[in-house]
């Protein structure tokens, strides 16, 4: 028998409190379904696949040039300098990691954020994966205090912009580039 129950058969000593249909807070009476018993935690793997955990994906970005300055920005699409800055900041569908030299832009580079649907501390993941990069500005409307304080202790520059914003136009209005 293996220890995936997707129905969550309930089994042990008290009467378990079902929650959903194969769920429950354990160790039920038998049974099945809705306050049926429940049992085994939550009725499948507790977190997954058994004997798998998450692992932070190393995000494949090219190193940055000499002498530049790497920002990093969530955006909703993979359009470039022409995206708009997302709403939200660990969730966002990409990052857009962008190198500047002299005030000019020579590297974009749009990745999708592979944190996208991490249950919690997306927000950890991302700032971590910025730190591994070597970005020193992040772009964005609003970052949470923990990650604020994560990407502050580490010496990197914040700045808010509304979301919506074009990217381009986000760096222009903080004076990182000249025109184009």
């Amino acid at each position: 028998m293996s220890d995936y129950m997707p129905w969550g058969r309930g089994k042990g000593r008290r009467k378990g409190r079902g929650m959903r249909l194969g769920q429950g807070y354990g160790r039920g009476q038998g049974g099945f379904g809705r306050r049926g018993g429940g049992g085994y935690g939550r009725g499948g793997p507790p977190w997954g696949i058994p004997g798998q955990s998450f692992m932070p994906q190393q995000i494949p970005v090219q190193p940055p040039p000499p002498n530049a300055v790497r920002v990093v920005v969530p955006v909703d699409d993979a359009t470039g300098l022409d995206s708009r800055v997302s709403m939200v900041f660990a969730r966002a569908p990409y990052l857009l990691v962008i190198d500047i030299v002299n005030g000019s832009v020579v590297n974009v580079q749009p990745v999708p954020n592979p944190y996208i649907n991490v249950g919690g501390g997306a927000g950890r993941w991302v700032s971590e994966w910025i730190l591994s990069i070597g970005a020193r500005i992040v772009i964005a409307p609003l970052v949470g205090p923990n990650v604020m304080g994560m990407l502050r202790q580490s010496g990197i520059a914040i700045y808010n912009i509304p979301p919506g914003t074009r990217v381009i136009d986000a760096l222009r209005s903080l004076g990182l580039v000249g025109e184009l």
